[in-house]
């Protein structure tokens, strides 16, 4: 019929009266505008820097596509854009902006807050040297303009929210309509319940940046569980989109403006969520991970992290006596000294804080580079700490007791100057923790060197103790200020177990020559119960361990202070005076001092939880894990002791 064949022809499409606007001002809902008539690209593409296309020619470009024969499709690159209509999730993006605030208060905000939150993020996301991201260009994310796509608008929430984290809690800030605290806690958790948490969002890697800036959120609010558990999240995302399987990827892009790195990106998921299930004493769902250790050599400890932190936690499943156990130890312990070695000789410089404004980029790169050092020592602490209670005389068990001395001693210090620097940064959080296990770790190993006699009457570390405990009181006051303004129980918890430490370390140091004073040193005693383990006392008679078998239901004295962190155990310091009336001032060790005393600024309330209940509510997954992780691995080298006390 008039020659018309039996296919029908692919016409085109008028476009519809009043869509004038290009693809990308219709994609972002705002208004086209030329400044002229003869001009092909508009104002907000040429300020951007983008593509101008009109809706006519994205139309004409599919037509030329159907009518072309013989062309097979193309298929969706890994790499290829993802342009997704903001129409699919409309109720959600409309959701997220009710929770937004005002202009006024985000303007007010703007003004405070720094580029410094954001770097500390965008840092880990890119292929980048310290040098190319200090030439970059690095702005603090603005919601006077907020996306329309949720994943995006769910990002700007997330790192506005981390931005606010480093203003101080009690800062008072004139002409906002409510509190910052509140403006950064509404949109936290808005995005993280309508955006990270939405199965709908998963698969491109703009959902996986916001996973992950999830998780470092929680991580400075103090919430390590919480971290862990999302982190959990973003591995399973990565895993989604092949970032596992290097060449083999199968993501999308929301934005091809955002130039994330997903080799960066895996590392970064790998090695923090073996990092918080080394502390938090859980398994890692990355056991069979993969990556170089190409990024060490720049600098960068992460792959180092990924690597060394899995083998410890494969060898803190085997039994802590055996010999493979221990020749396993030796092995890390060699590795972790080569691949230093090959880090380059600046990084271990002294830190250089001296001078800098607080908020400058060289400042964070100064205070980024303390937190990979403790990283770094806290994996020696953890490689070591099962055989620091050994009461063997082994050479290695000398060795081990003097690498967590050095180790601790090396967090300690570096804490000491990041909070001596900026005392409320959010970004320290994690070192605030290492900071308090360093100072376990070393009065744990002073109370236990005082019954090892090597030399006369003398220790080994006679001469380091009142440097050690002099460190120790000083990260306390350093952090004093944080506990405060964070109102973080956890870390006032063990702050506390680390003030009454100090006592006891003090009292079976020096209280060995009197009548009176041997009374004390008899009173002096940590009793630590361990979950289905039992109870060790330390004291300045040894160790003693006696199986939860043997245990009273009425083990632990009723006298004292008492810690019990995560449901899981409880820790009990007996002081050497009544401590219902009053607890030892720690700032001077000498006996007559400890006799007069003042009450405990914060009141702990003894639990014995031998057998805890496994299940607990979200509000105290803050206190589960971290002291028993902690415990556990140090009581690892103890199962022979344990073993013949049950005998």
């Amino acid at each position: 019929m008039n020659g018309l064949s039996d296919e029908p022809t692919a016409k085109f499409r008028k476009v519809r009266k009043g869509t004038h606007s290009c693809q990308e001002c219709r994609r972002r809902k705002v208004k086209c505008i030329f400044a002229s008539t003869n001009d092909s690209t508009c104002i907000v593409c040429r300020r951007r820097g983008t593509r101008c296309v009109s809706q006519g020619e994205l139309l004409r470009d599919e037509v030329d596509e159907r009518q072309t024969p013989g062309m097979p499709p193309t298929p969706v690159s890994a790499h290829s854009v993802s342009v997704a209509e903001p129409s699919l999730h409309g109720k959600t993006a409309k959701a997220l902006l009710d929770t937004l605030p005002c202009q006024k208060d985000i303007q007010i905000l703007l003004g405070r807050v720094s580029r410094y939150s954001t770097l500390s993020y965008r840092s880990n996301f890119k292929s980048l040297s310290p040098e190319e991201l200090l030439k970059e260009q690095i702005q603090v994310p603005t919601l006077l303009h907020p996306e329309t796509h949720p994943v995006l608008l769910g990002r700007q929430m997330l790192l506005f929210a981390a931005a606010l984290q480093h203003i101080s809690p009690n800062a008072e800030i004139p002409g906002l309509n409510e509190g910052h605290r509140l403006i950064m806690e509404r949109l936290a958790e808005s995005a993280i319940r309508m955006v990270t948490s939405n199965d709908e969002l998963l698969g491109t890697l703009e959902g996986l940046e916001n996973i992950i800036l999830e998780s470092f959120y929680h991580i400075d609010s103090g919430n390590i569980r919480r971290a862990w558990i999302t982190l959990r999240r973003a591995v399973m995302a990565a895993h989604l989109m092949g970032l596992h399987q290097p060449g083999h990827y199968r993501f999308k892009l929301i934005d091809n403006r955002n130039s994330l790195d997903p080799a960066v990106m895996w590392v970064c998921v790998v090695s923090m969520e073996r990092f918080l299930s080394l502390l938090l004493g859980l398994p890692t769902s990355t056991a069979d991970a993969k990556t170089s250790t190409q990024c060490a050599t720049n600098g960068d400890l992460s792959a180092l992290v990924m690597h060394l932190t899995s083998r410890i936690l494969h060898r803190n499943q085997l039994n802590s006596t055996l010999q493979a156990a221990r020749d396993m130890t030796k092995e890390i312990d060699q590795e972790l000294i080569q691949m230093t070695e090959k880090l380059p000789p600046s990084f271990w410089r002294p830190l250089a804080l001296a001078g800098l404004e607080v908020e400058s980029v060289e400042a964070f790169w100064e205070s980024r580079r303390a937190m990979d050092h403790m990283c770094y020592y806290m994996l020696v602490n953890q490689l070591h700490l099962p055989y620091i209670l050994c009461q063997s005389h082994n050479p290695y068990v000398l060795y081990s007791r003097l690498a967590c001395l050095s180790a601790s001693r090396e967090i300690l210090a570096r804490q000491i100057a990041v909070r001596t620097f900026n005392p409320v940064t959010a970004y320290s959080r994690i070192g605030d923790f290492l900071a308090l296990t360093a100072g376990m770790t070393l009065m744990l190993v002073h109370i236990v060197s005082h019954g090892h006699k090597e030399i006369g009457n003398s220790s080994l570390l006679i001469h380091e103790r009142l440097s050690d405990r002099a460190a120790v009181e000083q990260a306390l006051d350093c952090m004093k200020s944080m506990l405060e303004l964070q109102e973080d129980v956890l870390a006032a918890k063990c702050a506390v177990l680390l003030r009454e430490l100090l006592v006891i370390e003090a009292v079976t140091a020096q209280g060995r020559h009197s009548s009176r004073e041997h009374t004390i040193v008899r009173l002096a005693e940590l009793s630590i119960q361990v979950p289905y383990l039992g109870a060790v006392r330390v004291s300045s008679q040894g160790i003693t361990i006696t199986p939860h078998s043997k245990l009273g239901h009425h083990s632990v004295p009723s006298e004292g202070a008492s810690v019990t962190l995560g449901g899981l155990g409880s820790i009990h310091v007996q002081s050497p005076t009544n401590p219902a009336n009053a607890a030892p001032q720690v700032g001077n060790p000498s006996l007559d001092t400890m006799s007069d005393n003042t009450a405990l600024q914060l009141p702990v309330q003894m639990q014995d939880q031998m057998f805890p209940d496994a299940a607990a509510g979200v509000d105290n997954w803050v206190f589960q894990g971290f002291d028993t992780a902690y415990f556990d691995t140090l009581f690892r080298g103890l199962g022979e002791q344990l073993d013949s006390a049950t005998t």
